[in-house]
């Protein structure tokens, strides 16, 4: 002991001595930067205060410079609101319980409340100009009324909470870096660090990183995992963030232990991220739909197989009219305060490159058609049990009417243009289900829409071909094909059938029929009326032309049981790629088995030996992977 009480009285003096040893130079010392006070604000502590406050409503956000480098937060309450619910506003006596506390690396400061039910101070949110406030979200978590709000901050700061009647004021302390002399290079070896990338080097850490902010909000994951809500270096998108990690490993057995211990989440919507210690992660848009390139969509000769996507965030829906570029239907997902809000959006990809076709927010966009002369498009929107069947104009890319508005009805399923794009022809109605037609030509609006046809209509198939329209009506005798002229007159009976396709050239009509003894898929000639046998056996719902007429696609359900093939029939109900595609060549007259598929939503493309077939994971119905992939068949 009286060794070590020796050093540490050598060690004081020379403290004492060193400042005269300088002094006695020729210059004198610069005198050392005053240390920031921080007395009486907290780094880590969580702060916490207010009390019930029923129908508690932020209803504003201020921020303002207080002092030199201080920073002021004010947050406002209000009870009720007019803005969000139109109920009675009043003062409140008092704020909500709350919590205040920081999340380091990058930093944030977070305000929690255990309920508040609006945050009118969206409508008006005013942080200023302070370059150190760099933004603000919130998360609202569903099922319950707790609410937190992040601010983001452009470094570490100390904070000091006061709260009043109706306000709370968070005073913010951003907190100086005091300069560390550089420390002497050390020499260059020739050593070889083998674990160089796996541990991260100076001023840098491993995050893990995830684009899950909604489930986040859902309850799946919380900040109890070591991982919390952050904003993106765009400002703009929540996402979540771990702490920094020296080593990757630690962050990968993060990312693996979350991954396995909670459902609902999405391999591809994680990553482990070697960052600058406090920088924001970069949000992605191709995080959305990264899953999309793992999948094997198809099988071929019984070997599951990997496409690549032609359209890895989307749904195919047509080929553009100049055979350049494929339209889609995209979900858009818009993250505010933990409320996921969801619509669906048409775009157009050419080239690789995509553009949003119409700024319409869509419910579920089922299907579209373009007009013959390519300046209007048809679309389909399915919305809960309803439906809604609109026509664009696409020079103005406005809204033209809604058809079903007009007359239609709100179960509509098939539709149709006439040859000119003047008319558009639809199954469906309100109660009464029938064949209705809209004429662009007639001047008057509310004179265009008519009924052609309501003595009955199965909910299937429709054409307009050579000045009529044809559809089909099941009853006890089987099912029949009709065909009647818009401009009025009786329907006739043109074959028998319960789904029908007539090709693009006019030639001939693809015809299922599942009512007789025996399912047959034959192919009539529109011209003589005469009859090819495409598949016997065989119950045909899905079926389409190639562009060109050449090739009939058709799948075959193999779920339902083929004739002959119950045995198979039960192996399939497990199978993951239970619909089988055929080809039939019109010239050679004959089919061949191509691939199997796991959804029968496939579609014709630009040319005879491409389909594309519109895929959703069946883990997530669509949630991981909405990916449509171009599919060759030879």
């Amino acid at each position: 002991m009286r060794l070590l009480r020796n050093t540490i009285a050598v060690a004081l003096m020379l403290s004492l001595l060193l400042p005269l040893f300088s002094a006695c130079g020729g210059e004198e010392a610069e005198p050392a930067p005053a240390l920031q006070s921080l007395a009486g604000f907290e780094t880590d502590a969580v702060l916490s205060g207010g009390g019930t406050l029923m129908n508690a409503n932020l209803n504003s956000l201020r921020a303002e410079k207080a002092g030199e480098s201080d920073i002021r937060i004010t947050l406002s309450f209000i009870g009720g609101s007019r803005m969000s619910a139109g109920t009675d506003e009043r003062e409140v006596r008092n704020v909500p319980a709350f919590t205040v506390s920081m999340l380091p690396e990058p930093a944030r400061l977070v305000v929690s409340f255990e309920s508040i039910l609006y945050w009118d101070y969206l409508r008006d949110l005013d942080l200023g100009d302070l370059s150190f406030l760099r933004g603000s979200f919130g998360a609202a978590f569903e099922g319950s009324e707790r609410f937190n709000l992040y601010i983001q901050l452009a470094g570490d700061a100390a904070y000091r909470v006061k709260e009043e009647s109706d306000h709370i004021e968070i005073l913010l302390r951003p907190i100086v870096e005091t300069a560390v002399p550089e420390a002497e290079a050390a020499p260059e070896t020739e050593t070889i660090d083998i674990i160089e990338d796996t541990f991260a080097p100076d001023g840098q850490a491993f995050y893990l990183v995830a684009n899950a902010f909604s489930a986040f909000t859902e309850g799946v994951i919380g900040g109890d995992r070591g991982i919390d809500p952050v904003l993106s270096a765009d400002l703009e998108t929540p996402l979540l963030i771990s702490k920094g990690f020296s080593d990757r490993s630690s962050a990968d057995r993060l990312m693996a232990d979350i991954l396995n211990s909670a459902e609902g989440l999405i391999e591809s919507d994680f990553r482990v991220e070697l960052m600058e210690k406090g920088a924001l992660p970069a949000y992605d848009e191709s995080m959305e739909y990264e899953a999309a390139y793992d999948q094997q969509p198809i099988r071929i000769d019984g070997t599951p197989t990997a496409l690549e996507p032609a359209i890895p965030d989307g749904l195919f829906l047509a080929v553009t009219p100049d055979k350049k570029g494929l339209l889609y239907t995209k979900r858009i997902r818009e993250a505010a305060l933990g409320e996921t809000y969801e619509y669906e959006q048409l775009c157009v990809m050419r080239d690789g490159e995509t553009k949003p076709l119409l700024s319409f927010e869509f419910h579920t966009v089922e299907s579209a058609v373009y007009s013959p002369d390519g300046r209007k498009l048809a679309v389909l929107e399915r919305a809960d049990e309803s439906a809604h069947l609109y026509v664009f104009d696409l020079d103005t890319k406005e809204l033209s009417t809604d058809l079903t508005e007009m007359g239609f009805g709100d179960t509509v399923s098939a539709y149709v243009w006439d040859s000119m794009g003047g008319r558009v022809f639809s199954i469906g109605g309100s109660g009464e289900i029938a064949v209705h037609q809209y004429d662009f030509n007639v001047p008057s609006e509310n004179k265009r829409h008519t009924v052609v046809d309501r003595k009955g209509v199965d909910e299937s198939s429709l054409a307009f071909f050579g000045g009529e329209v044809y559809f089909c009506e099941s009853g006890e005798g089987g099912a029949v094909i009709y065909r009647v002229k818009p401009e009025g007159g009786m329907r006739r009976s043109f074959a028998a059938g319960e789904a029908f396709a007539i090709s693009p050239d006019g030639r001939y009509m693809a015809v299922s029929d599942t009512t007789g003894e025996t399912a047959s898929f034959s192919l009539l000639n529109m011209q003589d009326g005469s009859t090819v046998s495409v598949a016997e056996g065989i119950p045909v719902s899905t079926f389409f032309w190639a562009g060109d007429a050449t090739r009939l696609y058709y799948i075959e359900n193999r779920l339902s049981g083929s004739e002959g093939e119950a045995a198979e029939a039960t192996e399939t109900v497990n199978d993951a790629y239970p619909y089988r595609l055929w080809v039939y060549d019109v010239e050679k007259g004959v089919s061949h088995a191509a691939l199997d598929l796991p959804y029968a939503s496939i579609a014709a493309g630009a040319d005879a030996k491409t389909v594309y077939l519109s895929y959703v994971d069946s883990a997530t119905m669509g949630e991981a992977v909405r990916a449509t992939y171009a599919v060759r068949v030879d």
